[in-house]
């Protein structure tokens, strides 16, 4: 028994090539066919694909028809695939006009920085108004000791005592001392050491030193 062997194709190459660009050209043409080719592969690509397969196609035909005795007329089929396939379409396919199609070029995405900058406004009117009253609160207290610090400066030089007898009666640093009778509370420290020392100085004077300290409180 001997094998069948699968008929030989009578067509030329050129024909052949002819009849897969020929035939997948007109397969292109159906609307249904150019959405799966555009959707999976490149116009070309899918040229040649859909070719092949009507390639396939042919061989069934032009087996049957030497089967039957009729010969298949390349040169008409070739000519009708071509024809049914628009000229910009077949235009369009063409390697060269390919080579030369613009591509689309997505933009760079640029990084966003986004920076908050602090409520300048919301705080600048409470911050003025806490400095304003800072300001006159020292002023009040600059007044109050220049007058007391006066009336023991008085009182000291009535007693004949100089700034350094007052350190020695008091322990009271001299420049303290002179701070305290200028009036100048930048140069002491807080507020509540200030009572101290006038309390202190003013009982070593003989005064009443809760009095005079009361005095610079009150400002």
């Amino acid at each position: 028994m001997t094998n069948p062997q699968p008929p030989q194709s009578n067509l030329t190459t050129a024909s052949e090539y002819a009849l897969i660009l020929g035939s997948g050209a007109a397969a292109v043409a159906s609307v249904a066919t150019q959405q799966v080719a555009a959707a999976s592969l490149p116009p070309l690509a899918a040229l040649v694909a859909l070719g092949l397969i009507n390639r396939y196609r042919l061989d069934q035909q032009l087996q049957q028809s030497q089967s039957a005795g009729q010969p298949l007329d390349t040169d008409t089929t070739q000519g009708r695939s071509l024809s049914s396939v628009p000229p910009r379409m077949v235009a369009n396919l063409r390697p060269e006009h390919l080579a030369h199609r613009p591509q689309i070029l997505e933009p760079p995405i640029s990084s966003v920085s986004f920076s908050f900058s602090p409520p300048q406004h919301s705080i600048a009117g409470p911050l003025a108004a806490k400095r304003q009253a800072q300001a006159n609160l020292d002023a009040r207290m600059s007044a109050n000791l220049r007058q007391v610090g006066d009336e023991l400066r008085q009182h000291r030089q009535a007693k004949g005592w100089s700034v350094e007898e007052v350190y020695t009666r008091t322990f009271i640093q001299p420049y303290i001392v002179n701070a305290i009778e200028a009036g100048n509370v930048r140069q002491l420290p807080e507020p509540f050491y200030i009572r101290a020392f006038l309390q202190k100085y003013a009982t070593a004077l003989g005064l009443d030193g809760v009095a005079v300290a009361k005095r610079f409180a009150d400002a």
